[in-house]
């Protein structure tokens, strides 16, 4: 298996070699059990960030740097450069778990009908300490098409997010392209009008809160763009996201939840008890 890493960024070297060392150091890249494509989608930075990831002299990375129209732009052309098996894509400084791509390539490997996936929404401070993680309910693929994730119900944390690449077929390049804040769910609004999210028991991936970041910065201005993305709700997606909110709320998932893959001790292998 072969899993292709999109980095978009503009003057971040620094952050950018965090991420990509957390894409080298995994478990099954290290012991070349699977294969990476890291592909830098660089704005044309105008510090020293491609000097610093030329230095690192991987041949398993590709640099792509020209001026760009923001973050999505920038990842629209690294998706078209994706070739592996599997493809994500991490904002420069997020790091992935040490044994996260071993997860994800055992799921997939065992449950074919999984085309993307998601891990534990888990959330660093500034300092890289861990202060959240939380196990995600089941995820409605209704309910992700008309934009009700990320306003009403949990987020679809992007950095924990991983798919079969066939999937990047489902995505308007342009389209994603244009979008300045909202592009993730454009994404995920793509992926879920074909197939069901599912949600891994696993800590794949991070977001960090820390200060200048876009969606931070305007808040309002994602959620004004995602309403312009998203296909409309109508009072009876509102009504249901609300009472899912309300009943999921102070509740852990079950093992026997839908979409949700477990490890079982005794099989030694990651289980999913309903379809």
């Amino acid at each position: 298996m072969r899993f292709s890493v999109i980095i978009p960024v503009y003057n971040g070297g620094e952050k950018t070699l965090r991420t990509i060392w957390s894409v080298l150091d995994q478990s099954v890249v290290a012991d070349k059990s699977v294969a990476v494509e890291i592909i830098v989608a660089d704005g044309g930075s105008t510090d020293d960030t491609v000097a610093m990831i030329e230095g690192l002299n991987e041949p398993c990375i590709q640099i792509a740097s020209e001026q760009d129209r923001g973050m999505y732009d920038a990842l629209s052309k690294g998706l078209r450069r994706a070739e592996g098996d599997v493809t994500c894509w991490m904002g420069a400084g997020e790091v992935f778990e040490p044994h996260a791509f071993s997860v994800v390539r055992d799921v997939f490997d065992s449950h074919p009908q999984i085309k993307w996936l998601t891990g534990r929404a888990t959330v660093r401070n500034a300092f890289g300490q861990v202060i959240d993680s939380l196990l995600p309910s089941p995820f409605r693929r209704d309910l992700i098409i008309r934009g009700q994730y990320g306003t009403r119900l949990q987020v679809i944390q992007q950095e924990s997010t991983f798919w079969r690449t066939e999937l990047n077929d489902l995505l308007d390049m342009e389209k994603l392209a244009s979008t300045r804040l909202a592009g993730d769910f454009y994404v995920w609004k793509c992926f879920a009008s074909q197939h069901d999210l599912y949600v891994v028991n696993s800590t794949l991936g991070s977001f960090t809160i820390e200060p200048g970041q876009l969606s931070k910065l305007d808040p309002r201005g994602y959620k004004r763009e995602l309403r312009q993305l998203r296909k409309w709700p109508g009072p009876r997606a509102r009504l249901s996201a609300l009472m899912l909110r309300r009943r999921t709320k102070h509740s852990i998932p079950k093992k026997s939840a839908e979409r949700l893959v477990t490890y079982d001790h005794g099989k030694a292998a990651w289980t999913l008890q309903r379809d």
